[in-house]
């Protein structure tokens, strides 16, 4: 953004601010903030909600490989409408997976991946393994590569949206605190000093 642009943007907002006055420029600018965090818990909670729709692994690449193994549901307890998974109501179910090696593994799967349909039933499931000696060990049933690798790339959004949203926040609560004014002559003032140094 040119200059002049950005010149005529803080003229804009410090016009607005001014016409309010600053008890209700202030909370105008705190109202912009509370609005940008419940739009960072919503937007989680959606994310978090379509990622509970995959049931795999997470494994994108060919390592480490996806072993077979087979598992069986011991017991299960429900969570939401709001929890880690999104939103809905989503099972949480301790198993048993017996892998081809003959380990033996309790775990507990989220996200419905085991419901409590599932008791009784042998289940065909997936195991991947991370870490030193292949400790850290992942679980889920077969699913689409190509699935996991779109979760990937919807976590990269996250942590893109999350980052925007946070640094927003941060501007909208400090002009709230200080005044678009101030804030602005503070921006400029540390604008000017870098290129100053540079």
């Amino acid at each position: 953004m040119d200059a002049d642009r950005t010149a005529r943007l803080q003229g804009n907002q410090i016009a607005a601010y001014e016409r309010r006055g600053p008890f209700w420029g202030r909370l105008t600018q705190l109202a912009t903030a509370v609005a940008l965090a419940a739009a960072l818990v919503g937007s989680s909670l959606v994310l978090d909600t379509v990622a509970s729709f995959y049931p795999g692994t997470g494994v994108v690449k060919s390592t480490p490989a996806e072993r077979r193994a087979e598992a069986t549901v011991q017991d299960c307890h429900r969570v939401g409408p709001v929890s880690g998974d999104g939103l809905g109501y989503w099972w949480h179910c301790a198993v048993t997976v017996r892998t081809n090696d003959g380990r033996e593994v309790r775990t507990a799967v989220r996200h419905s991946v085991v419901t409590p349909d599932d008791w009784g039933q042998a289940i065909e499931f997936r195991e991947a393994c991370y870490g030193k000696a292949n400790t850290d060990c992942r679980y889920g049933r077969p699913a689409w590569r190509v699935w996991a690798l779109a979760l990937s790339m919807l976590g990269m959004v996250r942590i893109g949206l999350l980052f925007v949203l946070l640094v927003g926040i941060g501007v909208y609560l400090l002009s709230a605190l200080v005044g678009v004014p101030r804030y602005y002559a503070w921006v400029n003032r540390r604008g000017r000093g870098r290129r100053v140094a540079s």
